[in-house]
């Protein structure tokens, strides 16, 4: 409330704190790790919605985002 935050700093701590309380992310923004070169995610509430979510608070498109994540 300070402002001292961004709302994609406020994003990510979001999805760490539900991740780590064994719970599904909201912006997609944690990565469980990778598996065959590709990232994988942990889950999310509504994967449907999860690139207009990340839109709506300046979070590039998920995949542009698990892209930097792959291992060549």
């Amino acid at each position: 409330s300070a402002g001292s935050a961004s709302p994609r700093e406020l994003a990510f701590l979001r999805d760490r704190t539900l991740v780590n309380e064994g719970r599904k992310q909201v912006y997609g923004t944690q990565i469980a790790g990778v598996k065959d070169g590709a990232p994988v995610p942990w889950p999310c509430e509504e994967p449907e919605r999860m690139d207009e979510l990340r839109a709506a608070i300046g979070i590039e498109p998920f995949d542009e985002y698990v892209a930097k994540f792959a291992m060549a």
